[in-house]
C-alpha cells in the first residue's frame, strides 16, 4: 500500500512538471522597461522637453533592443530623428532616420507605411514641404478614422501653404469649425485616439483665426487652454496665449495683447528656470 501511494504521488509530480513544460513562458519585464521609458521620453517630447526625451528615449532603445521589440525600435529612431529635428539637428536626425529604414528593409517592412507617416513631421520640420507633401499623398490611406482623416487634411494644408503662401483657409475646408469641434468632443468623451491631434489642430486653427482677425478665436482660445492645461502642458499653453495676444494687438486691444504676452512670457520664464 505504502508503494501505491508513492508511486501515485510520482505520478501526480510528473503531471504537473509536464504540464508546466508544456505551457508557452513569456518573459516581459524588459519589454516593460523599454515601453515605460518609451512613454515617459514621449510625454517630454509632447512638453518640448527635448534633452529629456533624446535620454529616455535611448533607455528605451536599450531595453528594446535586449528584447528585439522591432517596431517599438522603429518608433523609437522616428521619434529621436523628429527630436533631433526640432533641435536643428539634421545630420544627427538623417542617421536615425536611417537606422530606421535599415530596421524595415531587413526586418519589419509590414511596418512602412506608418513609419512614412512618422517621416512627414521631420521633413516639415527641415523645410522640405514637397517631399514631405509627396510622401503624405501617397500614404493617404494609412488614414482610415475621421480623426486621422481631419489631421491628414490640415497637415496637407500646411505643406501647401508653405509651397503656395497664396493658400487660404478656404482651400482647407468649409468645415475647419467643424473639424475642431468634431475633435474637442471626442475629447470631452474620452474618445479621442491621439490627443496630438487636436493639440496639432487647435494650434493651427488658432493661428487662422487670428490671422483673419475672427472673434471666435475666443472661444477655441479657451477650449485650448482648458485642453493643454488638462494635459499639463505648459508649453502649448504660453503658445496659446502668444496668439492670443497677437490676435489682440491686430485689433487693437492693446491693454489685452499686452497681458496674454507677459502671460506666455512668465509660463516660458518658470520652464526654463
Amino acid at each position: 500500500m505504502r508503494h501505491k501511494i508513492v508511486f501515485s504521488i510520482l505520478l501526480i509530480f510528473l503531471a504537473a512538471c509536464s504540464q508546466v513544460t508544456d505551457e508557452k513562458k513569456v518573459n516581459n519585464e524588459v519589454n516593460k522597461l523599454a515601453l515605460t521609458w518609451y512613454q515617459l521620453a514621449e510625454k517630454n517630447r509632447v512638453n518640448h522637453e527635448f534633452s529629456k526625451a533624446l535620454k529616455h528615449y535611448k533607455l528605451s532603445y536599450e531595453f528594446a533592443l535586449q528584447r528585439n521589440n522591432l517596431r517599438l525600435q522603429l518608433f523609437i529612431l522616428a521619434r529621436q530623428a523628429l527630436v533631433l529635428s526640432r533641435q536643428g539637428k539634421k545630420a544627427q536626425s538623417s542617421e536615425k532616420l536611417n537606422f530606421a529604414k535599415n530596421l524595415l528593409v531587413h526586418e519589419i517592412p509590414e511596418a512602412t507605411e506608418e513609419f512614412n507617416i512618422l517621416q512627414i513631421t521631420v521633413l516639415k520640420n527641415f523645410r522640405q514641404h514637397e517631399e514631405a507633401l509627396d510622401l503624405l499623398k501617397s500614404n493617404k490611406g494609412y488614414f482610415k478614422t475621421e480623426e486621422q482623416k481631419i489631421y491628414a487634411n490640415w497637415v496637407e494644408h500646411e505643406l501647401q501653404s508653405e509651397l503656395n503662401k497664396q493658400s487660404s483657409i478656404s482651400d482647407l475646408s468649409s468645415n475647419v469649425n467643424n473639424d475642431f469641434n468634431f475633435l474637442y468632443k471626442l475629447y470631452e468623451e474620452n474618445k479621442l485616439a491621439n490627443i496630438e491631434i487636436l493639440g496639432y489642430v487647435g494650434i493651427r486653427y488658432l493661428n487662422i483665426l487670428s490671422d483673419n482677425k475672427d472673434p471666435k478665436i475666443e472661444k477655441v482660445l479657451r477650449d485650448m487652454l482648458r485642453f493643454f492645461s488638462e494635459q499639463e502642458n505648459a508649453t502649448k499653453t504660453s503658445q496659446c496665449y502668444k496668439i492670443a495676444a497677437n490676435y489682440y494687438a491686430s485689433i487693437a486691444e492693446i491693454e489685452k495683447a499686452t497681458y496674454f504676452s507677459e502671460k506666455s512670457k512668465k509660463i516660458i520664464f518658470y520652464l526654463k528656470n
